[in-house]
């Protein structure tokens, strides 16, 4: 039984540092230090910002959802760092922030609580701002 576990934790091992290995294809953005650190910190407040709106949502505080949305994430928010990255990036970027901006206006229209249509509407609005982040996140990386 030991020599499976010590077989099993080699192969995982194995497994890992291949996966390491391997070259990461997404385009990388080269920044310069300081807005590197700046640049990480934005895009984990953006995360927090998302999750606040879900958050809010879950509890049916629709309106400060959109409001969550709108003050945090919305066009504008992204401190200039656009100068520093290639123009597929910045208009990935600004489609997400106009998403955001798109859910702000649908979450002020729908009446508390949401009705099934309102929900649908919330969570597509919702679903477009993710679309953005996941397919941003999977085209570049930040070296």
């Amino acid at each position: 039984m030991r020599s499976m576990i010590m077989a099993a934790a080699l192969i995982s091992t194995i497994a890992v540092v291949s996966a390491a290995a391997q070259e990461d294809a997404r385009t990388a953005i080269e920044l310069p230090a300081d807005v590197k650190i700046q640049f990480l910190e934005h895009m984990r407040t953006q995360e927090n910002s998302l999750n606040d709106v879900v958050q809010l949502m879950a509890k049916g505080k629709i309106h400060e959802a959109g409001s969550t949305a709108h003050k945090e994430m919305a066009i504008g928010k992204a401190h200039g760092f656009g100068r520093y990255m290639p123009p597929e990036f910045r208009e990935m970027v600004f489609a997400s922030h106009r998403a955001a901006d798109d859910f702000a206006r649908i979450a002020s229209d729908i009446p508390e609580p949401p009705d099934a249509p309102g929900w649908a509407k919330l969570v597509d609005g919702l679903a477009k701002i993710t679309v953005g982040c996941s397919a941003c996140h999977a085209v570049f990386r930040v070296k």
